[in-house]
């Protein structure tokens, strides 16, 4: 906690099998969670927060069995199923200060707009959806459309893609 960390989480954080409590808070680590966390079935605490961690918090991660604590506040997530709903409700899941329309207690419009108006991405992002423990590997997504309980923040509406137009006025 607080060490400084920058970049990604690697998915081979999911091989550590045994750990109860992982603690990254007050960094400045950036992307999606890893649906490696999935394999993390001993993890008893789990925080994330105050970082710039983005995107759907993955289903899989709200359903650890023996999961008690799940901080992940003050980042930029966008979007959370039903089972993570479930431990908003319970007071076991902390989502506070995010990009996640319909919840209390989130960031303001503006202010996701300006992170997400930021080219963002990891190195291996499709290593990011591999899942060690599981037969196959890869999870298809985090979250099936149809279950989405709490709909995303829109899309913030850029004007990069605007260039500046070239004609000369005559008079």
């Amino acid at each position: 906690m607080n060490n400084e960390l920058e970049g990604c989480l690697p998915y081979e954080i999911g091989k550590l099998k045994k750990a109860v409590v992982f603690d990254v808070g007050g960094n400045k680590l950036t992307g999606p969670i890893p649906h490696s966390f999935a394999c993390l079935e001993k993890m008893d605490r789990l925080n994330l927060a105050v970082n710039e961690f983005y995107g759907p918090v993955p289903e899989m991660v709200c359903d650890l069995p023996r999961l008690t604590n799940l901080s992940l506040s003050h980042n930029y997530f966008t979007q959370v199923g039903p089972q993570c709903m479930k431990l908003i409700k319970k007071k076991t899941v902390d989502v506070r200060m995010n990009c996640i329309r319909g919840l209390p207690g989130q960031r303001s419009a503006a202010d996701c707009a300006a992170f997400f108006s930021k080219h963002r991405t990891c190195p291996n992002e499709r290593s990011l959806t591999y899942i060690p423990c599981r037969k196959g590997g890869y999870s298809s997504s985090s979250m099936k459309s149809d279950q989405q309980s709490v709909a995303p923040a829109a899309a913030p509406i850029t004007y990069d893609a605007l260039k500046p137009h070239k004609h000369k006025l005559r008079f």
